[in-house]
């Protein structure tokens, strides 16, 4: 299953457009890498990214939950509580399947695209 994520991952970009590699565990930590020269090999239970002959990430692969490319090592989620999304006619929604939610209604737990005022977020409704 993760080689097929890698697989999936590696279509249409790049590693070298992007200067990390980020992991994110299921404790919700992350992990960021340096993207240049990094090898990354499994063992049966591990993921092992190094750089430059370097082991600069040994991870235990029941934990990992995904990796992406970045350019400046975060994964672009910021944690903003509710009462800090302002909605207004201006705001529109989107679920991660590109479907828009309706205006004012409670949203059930996921992952929301969020377009107000010049300003797009990537927001987790947990």
């Amino acid at each position: 299953m993760l080689m097929i994520l890698l697989c999936i991952l590696s279509i249409g970009m790049r590693a070298g457009d992007y200067q990390y590699l980020v992991f994110t565990l299921s404790n919700g930590t992350t992990q960021a890498v340096t993207a240049t020269d990094l090898t990354i090999a499994f063992t049966s239970d591990n993921l092992i990214a190094t750089s430059g002959g370097t082991t600069v990430a040994t991870l235990p692969l029941a934990t990992l939950t995904s990796m992406e490319f970045s350019v400046d090592g975060s994964t672009g989620i910021s944690q903003i509580s509710a009462n800090q999304l302002v909605t207004d006619e201006e705001t529109v929604i989107y679920d991660m399947q590109g479907r828009q939610m309706p205006q004012g209604a409670a949203l059930p737990k996921g992952v929301y695209i969020v377009k107000n005022n010049n300003r797009t977020l990537k927001v987790n409704i947990r």
